[in-house]
């Protein structure tokens, strides 16, 4: 597999990625989330549960941006592989399971079928938390397949793959600061 990233298009593997947000736009949206958050939690210690290893820039930024105490742990969710598409199976990876009545909000990438996110809220009702609410830097709601309570939305996208900020395609493009769209 060939990665190369020129200063518009983006090629891995004759994949053709083009800009399509960008980095100053991404950070005056996550901020805003951030003050979201606050006035949500304030007085609170959320639990922000971080999905690996896409959501790990958004999650970066979104905590950068909130000012009151919070509690970080991660969580690693597979579910597509090498594939454009996702593999239809999801294998989760808890590092912490002491959710019990902690407010939680779950940091993720992307969401476009829901099932990585699904499993994620069926896995955390177990532990019986205070509350549960997504973060999302960006979601294919046209793609959804599950009814998911989405309260903190970075962005609407179209059913496209993207990478970039997180994001990626075979584990190459993650490190792009905008965030890029396939070209069909």
């Amino acid at each position: 597999m060939t990665a190369v990233f020129e200063k518009e298009l983006v090629n891995i593997d004759g994949k053709v990625f083009f800009p399509y947000l960008s980095n100053n736009v991404i950070r005056k949206r996550i901020r805003e989330l951030a003050s979201e958050i606050e006035r949500d939690y304030k007085g609170k210690n959320p639990v922000f549960l971080v999905v690996l290893k896409g959501a790990i820039f958004f999650a970066s930024e979104l905590m950068q941006n909130v000012s009151q105490p919070i509690f970080v742990e991660i969580l690693k969710a597979e579910s597509y592989g090498n594939r454009l598409e996702s593999s239809g199976k999801v294998n989760l990876f808890l590092t912490n399971r002491n959710f019990g009545g902690k407010d939680i909000v779950v940091v993720e990438d992307i969401i476009d079928t829901g099932l990585t996110i699904k499993t994620i809220m069926d896995e955390l009702a177990k532990f019986e938390p205070s509350s549960v609410e997504l973060a999302v830097l960006l979601l294919k709601k046209e793609k959804l397949k599950f009814n998911l309570s989405i309260k903190y939305c970075g962005f609407e996208i179209p059913d496209k793959f993207v990478i970039g900020f997180g994001l990626d395609f075979a584990e190459y493009g993650r490190n792009l600061k905008d965030i890029y769209i396939l070209k069909e």
